[in-house]
């Protein structure tokens, strides 16, 4: 079992990412494995018909090739720095893969404890936003989204509202729940969306109570208003560093649609670690 990182974009982003990936390996005791997804110059060449554009084809593969292994080189050598700065306490490995991406981040996060993205990734222009999307959304993997300092910590401040969505994050990463030892739960009365005909059951103690089995110490807080704004002042004021919810939405044509609390939390650049899942 391993705690997996999805790496790309700029340096200094993946050094934030990896960050909170060794947190999370410390707290769970497993193994860092960071992947590097590119997909296969062969596959990824255009071909028109016409002479010219044909000739042009190997250049351009070739060319892509020269990008891919520039960027490998520097994305590894952040890598290396930053697990060898964690200590010798931690087993990473590096591993650079090409081919289809989606099918690649699948296979690779199927087993693992917990799969990091960098924050960015949750942005449209990133250029992890596609595998994030996928993964979060149609592979419907639970993900978390390292915070801008990298770093994680307790408690853990689970957004409630009494749905399946909402227990899916919770049970899907309930290791680093029970890791971290003590949550927060955020409850809006008025927004819940749980039938009144199950409330007792679905109800933010009932969940307080299960944690405890679980052997969280957890308490209970209510808020009004704007979801996210209410999420973003209690994870404040208790310095949580992550953040427990499920985000909801669906695919359009290729095209991801979040609603607008997990839209707001996703691009909120004073938003803890999220923890996710659809």
């Amino acid at each position: 079992m391993t705690v997996t990182a999805i790496l790309g974009g700029a340096p200094e982003e993946c050094k934030q990412e990896l960050y909170c990936a060794i947190a999370i390996s410390k707290l769970l005791g497993r193994k860092l494995k960071g992947i590097l997804p590119m997909p296969d110059p062969a596959n990824a060449a255009v071909y028109f018909v016409g002479g010219e554009v044909m000739m042009a084809g190997p250049a351009s593969m070739e060319a892509l090739r020269e990008a891919q292994e520039e960027s490998r080189k520097t994305i590894e050598g952040v890598f290396e720095k930053t697990t060898r700065e964690a200590g010798t306490w931690l087993d990473s490995e590096f591993a650079f893969k090409t081919g289809p991406v989606n099918d690649i981040n699948t296979a690779c996060t199927l087993m693992a404890d917990s799969t990091v993205f960098p924050k960015g990734a949750a942005k449209s222009a990133h250029n992890l936003n596609p595998a994030f999307e996928h993964l979060l959304m149609e592979a419907r993997m639970p993900v978390v989204l390292a915070p801008a300092e990298g770093n994680i910590h307790g408690p853990a401040l689970i957004a409630w509202d009494g749905t399946p969505r909402s227990m899916r994050a919770i049970k899907a990463h309930l290791p680093i729940i029970s890791a971290l030892g003590h949550a927060v739960i955020a409850y809006n009365p008025k927004k819940t969306e749980a039938s009144s005909t199950i409330a007792e059951e679905a109800s933010p103690d009932a969940l307080a109570a299960w944690l405890n089995e679980a052997r969280v110490e957890a308490k209970v807080e209510t808020f009004n208003g704007k979801v996210s704004e209410g999420l973003l002042q209690l994870a404040q004021k208790h310095n949580a560093g992550l953040i427990v919810m499920g985000v909801y939405g669906h695919s359009r044509i290729g095209q991801m649609l979040f609603g607008g609390t997990s839209k707001a939390m996703l691009n909120s650049d004073a938003a803890p670690a999220l923890a996710l899942a659809h």
